[in-house]
């Protein structure tokens, strides 16, 4: 009996060996698919590294959801801009990107060369991540609006999906349609056709801002050149010192850019971005926004400011269709680019909103009085940035408005609070809500 019990208990000890080593195996291999499938985005919104990286900023999920309707309040419609997921690089990038991989005396780890940055078979398209951030978005707007979709979706002509003629706006528009619908209601994904679109890639058809670029582009350069006498040679120092190869500045550029498709797209931040510390890449920012907010945005051209007029006047279109008959208001979710929700914020002056310091941004300018810029494209352009405008009614019908940037309530200067009579984003927008795009853009013949 005492042998038997001994067995027993021999045998006892020996499983729970077995199941505690099976429990740290599975464990283990949790934790491995995990760090190799790791989004770039965790759930808490954090990013992979704490850089600023402009254009290519990978988006932030915000940590907390935006502040709850007050009592009273009736959404009657939604209207959402979003530019489109992370995209893998442009050939004009990707032969920049080539260049830094040829420069003699690199010294970089092999592994830090990735072959996806320079594939032209990918170029601009829409990246794995891109349809990670969409679906998250989607996900995300579900939650805000659960029973508003869920009661519109009954009716494919109430919400619509309208996107820029792009493989990566198209796409990005349909992995979030496939989520918010994914009884397949609504109607296919509306695109514009590149040369007719005012709306979402209004720069191709207005020959003011394209004959007004080329002067744009070279005031921005003149500024760069500012900023690069004033930080290159620091900048220089710095970075050939770490790579051990002869710089330029433009160099760094590029550097700063794949550092930010690195994030962006393949969730890594330990080869590239290594070469940059929060002060550097806020510097490189800076020296992106002169050309962006010069070319884009509100120290460019007047053309800047009215570019964004026709989707705006298509908003209000709909938004005069919602207030005459509320219950069959439509809602639209329209995917454009970076460029896109720049002409909307130089209209909408969220550079006002965005920051304490609106002056125009310029080489000279002081880092300390940069930081506190409203125009920052981190901020504002980061991929799939989003834009979005909410209509509501009170008990007594009146109409009053909530914008969200990137999901968050923006209170405008007019506005006392983030819901908001609807009359003061009118009286804002007077200029450009019915405006005649054509005769906005049209060369005037002296």
């Amino acid at each position: 009996m005492l042998g038997n019990s001994h067995s027993g208990a021999e045998r006892t000890r020996k499983q729970r060996i077995y199941a505690a080593l099976a429990v740290a195996a599975i464990l283990a291999m949790c934790m491995w698919y995990y760090s190799s499938h790791k989004s770039p985005v965790s759930p808490g919104g954090s990013r992979l590294t704490n850089l600023v990286l402009s254009t290519k900023t990978p988006y932030l999920a915000p940590n907390a959801t935006a502040r709850s309707v007050p009592a009273g309040l009736e959404l009657i419609q939604v209207q959402h801009i979003y530019r489109h997921g992370a995209r893998y690089p442009t050939l004009g990038d990707m032969a920049h990107i080539k260049n830094v991989y040829g420069l003699g005396g690199l010294n970089v780890p092999r592994d830090w060369i990735n072959a996806g940055l320079v594939d032209g078979d990918k170029a601009a398209l829409l990246a794995e991540y891109g349809y990670h951030e969409m679906k998250g978005l989607a996900q995300r707007t579900l939650q805000r609006y659960p029973k508003f979709l869920a009661e519109r979706m009954r009716n494919p002509e109430l919400v619509r999906f309208v996107s820029s003629e792009f493989q990566r706006s198209i796409m990005s528009a349909r992995t979030f349609q496939g989520v918010v619908d994914p009884s397949n209601h609504t109607r296919p994904v509306t695109v514009l056709p590149l040369q007719e679109d005012t709306i979402l890639a209004m720069k191709t058809g207005c020959p003011v801002w394209v004959q007004g670029k080329e002067t744009a582009t070279l005031n921005a350069s003149k500024e760069t050149a500012v900023f690069d006498s004033a930080h290159g040679q620091k900048l220089i120092q710095r970075m050939e010192g770490k790579l051990g190869a002869k710089l330029t500045v433009d160099h760094i550029s590029t550097l700063y850019s794949m550092c930010g498709y690195e994030v962006s797209l393949f969730a890594q931040s330990g080869t590239w971005c290594t070469l940059f510390d929060p002060d550097t890449s806020a510097l490189m920012e800076l020296r992106n926004d002169i050309k962006y907010s010069r070319v884009y945005g509100p120290f460019g051209a007047n053309i800047n400011r009215k570019l964004a007029c026709a989707l705006f006047t298509a908003i209000f279109q709909d938004i005069d269709s919602a207030l005459r008959d509320p219950p069959k208001a439509v809602s639209t979710f329209r995917f454009g680019h970076a460029e896109t929700i720049m002409f909307v914020s130089t209209l909408l002056r969220l550079e006002d909103v965005l920051g304490t310091d609106n002056s125009p941004i310029t080489g000279s300018m002081p880092f300390s009085r940069a930081q506190h810029r409203g125009f920052k494209t981190s901020v504002i352009a980061p991929f799939s940035t989003n834009l979005g405008i909410e209509l509501y009614r009170d008990q007594r019908d009146q109409p009053f408005f909530r914008m969200l940037l990137n999901e968050q309530g923006v209170r405008l200067p007019e506005c006392h609070d983030e819901f908001c009579s609807l009359g003061v984003l009118r009286n804002k927008l007077s200029d450009a809500i019915g405006c005649d795009f054509e005769s906005v853009c049209r060369i005037s013949s002296r």
